[in-house]
């Protein structure tokens, strides 16, 4: 009654396969781990370079405000000064 399905010979070499899989699987992990570790560091300098991209969009967008602000009220502040140098010529 019993039986032994596998003999030692059989069991011991299928432990001996395990164990190379088992080897075969961790350095597997290790380097799947290592990858992980290179994507985290990449994701971690795109965001840093996003933020920088995002600063030089954004003084962008200021220097052309102000560009435009001079561009749109530089004729009215001209015509001010000489409105006030013609009238403070008249009363001399």
């Amino acid at each position: 009654m019993s039986e032994q399905w596998y003999s030692n010979k059989e069991l011991f070499e299928q432990l001996n396969a395990m164990q190379g899989d088992f080897r075969d699987l961790r350095a597997e992990m290790k380097e799947t781990r290592n990858i992980i570790k290179k994507y985290n560091g990449l994701r971690e300098e795109l965001g840093a370079v996003k933020e920088q991209v995002n600063e030089m969009k954004a003084m962008t967008q200021g220097k052309q405000s102000v560009g435009e602000s001079i561009r749109n009220w530089g004729g009215w502040i001209f015509a001010l000064i000489t409105l006030i140098i013609l009238l403070m010529n008249q009363s001399i």
